[in-house]
């Protein structure tokens, strides 16, 4: 039982100094023509979490896409995690994407849209 006991604890404690990606939610609707690239996602993540603007509530267009950010990000790797995980999991599938993210007392809500059409 000793040795069960101590496979058991230090399997837990792998578990506990992972870090895990959050899911990213896409929007139901996927087609929309009138779509920003991929390459331009990226750019507009830039322009979010390599500027202060990952620290407030903000909403700006980047061309056909639109960015909202509700809240705010504990630190910078976080914003840039969140937009991520939502060019990776939602872009040429659906028409954008949600990120929802909690930590230290912070939160924001991350809505980004690729298209136009919503």
């Amino acid at each position: 039982m000793h040795f069960n006991l101590s496979l058991l604890t230090t399997a837990l404690g792998l578990v506990s100094s992972a870090s895990f990606a959050m899911a990213a939610d896409c929007y139901k609707n996927g087609g929309c023509g009138q779509c920003e690239s991929k390459d331009q996602m990226w750019r507009a993540r830039e322009e979010l979490c390599n500027t202060d603007k990952w620290k407030n509530s903000n909403v700006f267009n980047w061309g056909w896409a639109t960015v909202n950010l509700n809240g705010r990000f504990h630190d910078q790797q976080s914003c840039w995690d969140g937009f991520e995980n939502i060019i990776n999991q939602c872009y040429g599938k659906k028409d954008g994407g949600l990120y929802d993210w909690n930590y230290d007392g912070d939160s924001a809500h991350l809505d980004v849209s690729f298209c136009n059409c919503r």
